[in-house]
C-alpha cells in the first residue's frame, strides 16, 4: 500500500517532482540574495518570475517565433500570448519606442 505524502515526509510520488540538489542550491542562493536586499517574494511572484524566464528562454530558442515557442512549452499559442501580456513580455520586434517592426524585416501587408 502506498504511503500518503504526510506519512513519507511530504515527498511526492509524482515522477520527476523531486527538486534536484542544484536547483535547491540555486533557489536558496536567490532567496538569500533577495533577503539581504530586504525583498521577499510571495509564491505567486516566484512562479511569475520562473514562468517569465522560461517563456523568454523558449522565445530565444525559437528566435522569436511564438508558435514554435508555444509548441516547445507545451501550451497553445493563444495561451502563450495571454501569459506574455500578463507578465509584460513583449515580442522583441515590438519592444521599441512604440514603432512596432515586423520580425526579420518582413511586411505587415496582408497576403490576399
Amino acid at each position: 500500500m502506498a504511503m500518503s505524502n504526510h506519512a513519507n515526509g511530504g515527498a511526492s510520488s509524482v515522477p520527476g517532482s523531486a527538486l534536484e540538489p542544484e536547483l535547491a542550491e540555486l533557489f536558496s542562493a536567490l532567496d538569500r540574495k533577495l533577503a539581504a536586499e530586504g525583498a521577499r517574494l510571495t509564491l505567486r511572484r516566484w512562479m511569475d518570475r520562473a514562468e517569465a524566464w522560461r517563456i523568454r528562454e523558449a522565445l530565444r530558442q525559437a528566435r522569436g517565433n511564438r508558435s514554435a515557442a508555444a509548441r516547445a512549452l507545451g501550451i497553445g499559442r493563444r495561451t502563450l500570448y495571454t501569459k506574455m501580456e500578463k507578465l509584460g513580455i513583449q515580442p522583441r520586434w515590438d519592444a521599441g519606442n512604440g514603432a512596432a517592426m515586423p520580425p526579420n524585416g518582413g511586411s505587415f501587408a496582408s497576403r490576399a
